[in-house]
């Protein structure tokens, strides 16, 4: 709820300064004489972004050159990212590192839950207003349940007094039988033109959007102006061609059916602003071609600006040792990157993470267990990696030593404007010939240099609160060559997280038959919302050789060709990527927490090889995790896909939509 409310207020905001944006350029439209439907467009796009908060068109900025123009942006893109939970832990910790520690006691804890109750005020404002409009649709359809149609192809009926049209997807048009001659076609070609352009449906759903945020009024205001443009460009194809004469007629009955009452829930002739109406169709004059050019010109700039999402320049940062693979799911991080992050002297950074034959002594490192907390004390874990967010941050004291989590060799130790001060260390290659690096960055002090061989444990820097920080933190970043992975899965935070279990082997036995294992692993591994339906884990629906029964078969069975790609169910952290004697080749994905929060798992078993996923990565629904095999007890090629809520299996029919 607090995820919805935050993603509502962010777009009430931007949408706000998009109807700024657009009565401006509006006015210098209509000052030019631009047609209606142009003003519709801009209109439109401002409803839009009150829809859509990130904005639809991405436009890439280039990065500001001034240090402080840097740091403001900086700042913005961690605001941008950050959700309410995440900017209050933050909040915390510059109040803590200021010395005004927070110290929240039970009996200071508000006895109202303030945000259930905005949220009941506004489901009941939104339910209202909703209401109201679906309730006077069906009372003005049983009115005119009886209208008859007419030679022309409208409707009609003594319940009729007023030129409207109703319905979504099969509109009608309704016209009192006493509307004739030049006006009757004049209002029909205006009703029609509604019809013609969408106007049935588009004015609903913008209505709708005006629901979601009744509280704001500017989007009050943008629908209202929205609405007054639609009903204008219509007059205007009304009266295009007509006499002087005729144009008359046309504003006669425009200011006699305004005095009627609306009909209420149909796209009414009279209304809105009929004054101003009348005003412009008796004015409005074609635009010439060189004109008309020149508005359509400023109404789409203005409608691409309206729905921008700007996003500034990225390039690789220190911590990118090769470019993104396909399919990888990039994760920025709080701080933004930069293609010209430059060292303290002012020297360019390199491609620091790649390994050069001179500094880098290939060995095996094997990953699993292999890693040591680089604090050997801390006062608390602050933020784990996420989608948006690279690594983990443990705030610590000023000047705690900061150890390297394992050995090898250091390729990047210097200033990062993002970073600060940061070391990045190559632990070597895997028996798969991947290389393994950490990253740990808002240091004080650097102990260490480029090129200098290290022991796992030994101090190459202290804690700090360099580069875009909020507060004294190390931030430490985990990856296997281009793959960045959760630091939770791999340092040894607790006893129960997947690097004590992976020591040994067990790690799937432990996760799959003790719930509280699973449930201190899914937890910290992700604290996303899960979601409530899971997508289908195959690219064509296999046939059901086996299917769920509690305690007796956990899962379901799905029949497919070897080698078929097995796509992931749905966002999450790979929890667990490896080979088990009853699963054969296995991948357990953790999606988070639902409502209860209860931890969202699901398991895919029997893989054909090893996973194309690693423990701790990140991964978005319908990305290709593994390919069906008959690997460890199977008797055929097939997927075993299992769910597990609260480390209990569950019926995975019950989930996949």
């Amino acid at each position: 709820m607090t995820g919805f409310f935050w993603a509502l207020l962010t777009a009430g905001a931007s949408g706000a300064v998009a109807v700024l944006l657009a009565l401006g350029v509006c006015a210098l439209l209509r000052h030019a004489r631009a047609p209606g439907w142009l003003l519709c467009l801009v209109w439109l796009a401002v409803g839009l972004r009150f829809a859509v908060p990130d904005g639809l068109v991405p436009i890439t900025l280039p990065r500001p050159e001034s240090e402080g123009l840097q740091q403001l942006a900086a700042a913005a893109e961690t605001v941008r990212d950050a959700t309410p939970a995440e900017a209050a832990a933050q909040a915390v910790q510059v109040l803590d590192a200021a010395g005004l520690a927070v110290d929240m006691q039970p009996e200071q804890v508000p006895a109202v839950d303030w945000m259930l109750l905005a949220g009941g005020c506004w489901a009941a404002g939104t339910v209202f207003l909703l209401g109201r409009a679906v309730l006077s649709g069906i009372k003005l359809r049983r009115r005119v349940a009886l209208a008859c149609k007419t030679p022309d192809g409208c409707y009609t009926c003594a319940q009729v007094t007023a030129p409207f049209t109703l319905g979504l997807l099969r509109p009608r048009i309704y016209l009192p039988d006493d509307l004739q001659g030049d006006v009757r076609r004049a209002v029909r070609l205006h009703e029609q033109t509604h019809i013609r352009r969408g106007d049935c449906l588009t004015k609903p759903l913008y209505y709708l959007v005006v629901c979601l945020h009744w509280w704001n009024p500017l989007v009050w205001l943008a629908f209202s102006q929205f609405e007054h443009a639609m009903e204008t460009a219509c007059d205007e194809a009304a009266v295009r061609g007509c006499t002087a004469a005729q144009r008359s007629q046309y504003c006669e009955s425009l200011l006699h059916y305004a005095t009627l009452r609306t009909p209420g829930g149909a796209l009414a002739f009279g209304a809105p602003k009929a004054g101003q109406r009348i005003l412009h169709a008796l004015r409005y004059r074609t635009p010439g071609k060189a004109v008309l050019a020149l508005c359509m010109a400023v109404a789409m700039l203005a409608a691409l600006v309206v729905l921008a999402r700007p996003t500034l320049a990225v390039e690789a940062a220190p911590t990118d040792p090769a470019p993104a693979t396909a399919g990888q799911q990039e994760t920025p991080d709080t701080a933004p990157q930069t293609d010209e992050s430059t060292a303290a002297e002012g020297e360019p950074l390199t491609d620091s993470l790649t390994p050069s034959e001179d500094t880098v002594e290939e060995s095996v490192f094997d990953p699993a267990g292999g890693f040591i907390l680089p604090l050997s004390d801390y006062r608390y874990f602050s933020r784990g990696m996420g989608p948006y967010h690279k690594g983990d941050d443990i705030a610590a004291e000023a000047g705690t030593p900061v150890l390297a989590a394992a050995g090898g060799t250091v390729t990047n130790a210097q200033f990062h404007y993002s970073y600060g001060n940061v070391i990045v260390i190559d632990h070597g290659a895997d028996r798969q010939g991947r290389h393994w690096y950490t990253l740990y960055a808002h240091l004080r002090d650097l102990l260490v240099e480029a090129g200098q061989t290290v022991q796992q444990g030994e101090e190459i820097g202290t804690v700090g609160s360099t580069g875009n920080a909020t507060g004294m933190a190390l931030h430490v970043e985990v990856r296997c060559e281009d793959t960045l992975l959760a630091p939770t899965m791999y340092l040894p935070y607790t006893e129960t997280i997947p690097a004590q279990a992976a020591k040994q082997g067990v790690l799937l036995e432990a996760m799959t038959e003790d719930p509280a294992i699973a449930n201190a692993i899914a937890q910290r591994a992700t604290g996303s919302q899960a979601p409530a339906t899971l997508s289908y884990p195959l690219p064509e629906t296999g046939k059901v050789t086996s299917a769920y029964e509690a305690g007796i078969h956990e899962g379901l069975d799905l029949k497919q060709p070897e080698g078929t790609d097995v796509l992931a169910m749905g966002d999450g952290i790979v929890l667990f990527a490896g080979r088990d004697d009853r699963y054969g080749w296995t991948v357990i994905i953790g999606h988070g927490n639902n409502g209860d929060g209860q931890p969202l798992m699901t398991l895919y078993a029997h893989l054909q090889d090893e996973p194309s996923v690693l423990m701790g990565q990140l991964v978005t629904e319908g990305q290709v995790i593994g390919q069906v095999g008959t690997t460890g007890f199977s008797t055929g090629p097939h997927l075993h896909v299992a769910v597990l809520l609260d480390g209990t299996f569950v019926d995975p029919q019950s989930w996949i939509r």
